[in-house]
């Protein structure tokens, strides 16, 4: 499997996994994504075999830290390792830098729970742990998980703030909820 930045002529498989992996609520305007690799504020790397795209994951690098905004793997070829290869080549290529990302947070009446859970586990067994920082925003409650070190909820707003830029982050309605900064405790509740 090869990953690398995104070329020309794959924007239009990135797309197709990119709607179907994620919910409405929770994707931008798909412009939205090319116009900020165009301005070099994000990057695409693309997981590829043979010529067909398998998935990608989008980068926002910020200071010392990089922020995941998406990680989406095909759905015709799921639970084959895709994901944890383009992690382990992220955490690899970024080994001096913090690398954190949002997932929905653990909550027993959401109607995915099963999905939540899993998604968690994926991470925390590609090397994310906890950060103890919780948000909310217009997707729902989130739990920003982190690779390299941990963040602050102060770091957090500072990164989403430049991904997003200042009118869009203030749409996006995003505070930070609760700062545990207990890893362990957080690791617990995937158990």
């Amino acid at each position: 499997m090869e990953i690398k930045r995104i070329c020309q002529n794959q924007w239009s498989d990135v797309k197709n996994i990119y709607l179907e992996a994620f919910p409405k609520a929770e994707r931008k305007p798909f412009f939205l994504l090319k116009r900020a690799v165009r301005k070099e504020k994000s990057e695409i790397c693309v997981a590829s075999e043979n010529g067909v795209v398998a998935g990608f994951i989008v980068l926002i690098p910020y200071h010392d830290m990089i922020l995941v905004e998406y990680l989406a793997v095909s759905n015709q070829i799921r639970s084959k390792g895709t994901g944890s290869k383009i992690l382990g080549k992220i955490c690899r290529q970024y080994e001096n830098q913090r690398i954190l990302l949002l997932i929905e947070e653990i909550d027993e009446t959401a109607h995915n729970l099963e999905q939540r859970i899993a998604r968690k586990r994926f991470y925390l067994k590609n090397g994310f742990e906890s950060s103890g920082v919780f948000i909310q925003g217009v997707s729902g409650n989130m739990e920003i998980l982190c690779h390299g070190g941990s963040i602050s909820g102060n770091e957090f707003i500072a990164v989403q703030t430049h991904a997003l830029g200042r009118i869009l982050f203030g749409l996006s309605k995003t505070k930070v909820i609760a700062e545990t900064g207990s890893h362990e405790e957080n690791r617990t509740r995937t158990k």
